[in-house]
Order: structure tokens, then C-alpha cells, then sequence
């Protein structure tokens, strides 16, 4: 397990430092929004660094790469299929 331990003062406005090494190793940019939880039971406090936008689209486009294309549905074809399936749905119980 890869294990770092830093110390931060908090300020009168609430606000703390996270480490230079601890940003660096979770990727973290000036302005990134973080989400933190607390863990009352263990008086702690968990960090999510959470996922960019960039980084999702990145994650999708890997996903979807390993599908074959398709041609998408127009509007009419889908509500077609939709009531289709709920006719199908309705008259097969």
C-alpha cells in the first residue's frame, strides 16, 4: 500500500493545505473541485478526487471503442420500437 502522511494547519477562514506531494500524486489542479465525506464513527475525513469530465469522455470513448458502430435510431424508429416493445410487453403477460 502506498502510504503518505503530511500535517496542514487550518486557517481562521477554515480553509487547509494539502501537500505538494499529495497533490502531485492524486493529480490535483489549482480550482479542482474535491469531494470530501466524513467517517464520524472513525472521526475521519475521506478525499474523492472525482472524475474530469475529460477524464469520462476519455473512459466512454475506450468503452465504446470495443462495440461495433452503429447507426443511431431516428426519433420516429425509436418511438416505433417503444411502443412495440410496450404492445409486445402488454399482450404477452
Amino acid at each position: 500500500m502506498y502510504y503518505m502522511r503530511f500535517q496542514s494547519k487550518i486557517t481562521s477562514k477554515g480553509t487547509i493545505t494539502i501537500a505538494a506531494p499529495l497533490r502531485k500524486a492524486l493529480g490535483l489542479k489549482a480550482g479542482q473541485i474535491v469531494n470530501l465525506e466524513l467517517d464520524k464513527k472513525n472521526n475521519r475525513v475521506w478525499m474523492d478526487t472525482g472524475v474530469t469530465i475529460e477524464q469520462l469522455e476519455k473512459i466512454r470513448d475506450e468503452i465504446l471503442s470495443k462495440y461495433p458502430k452503429r447507426k443511431p435510431l431516428t426519433g420516429r424508429a425509436l418511438k416505433e420500437a417503444a411502443a412495440k416493445a410496450w404492445v409486445e410487453g402488454y399482450f404477452n403477460k
